[in-house]
């Protein structure tokens, strides 16, 4: 998981920083379905990408979620 990620989920979403861990599930990372939009909205305002909250809630781990995110970026 990249340190920008990392940073967006704990500054911006004020997810706890321990559990953000690259293996981490969502659900283990502390989102609920606020945090799934909010992150879908911080991305499409930060890096112009339209992921939705169902694009995230669908990576397994914040690593799939990381990857999924870069993929959008090199898709732009």
């Amino acid at each position: 998981m990249t340190d920008e990620l990392a940073a967006i989920l704990r500054d911006d979403l004020r997810l706890p920083a321990a559990s953000l861990t690259p293996e981490a599930s969502l659900d283990t990372a502390g989102f609920d379905s606020l945090a799934l939009v909010e992150l879908s909205v911080l991305l499409g305002d930060r890096y112009g990408i339209d992921v939705t909250d169902a694009e995230i809630k669908n990576a397994a781990t914040l690593k799939d979620l990381d990857l999924l995110i870069q993929h959008k970026r090199d898709e732009r």
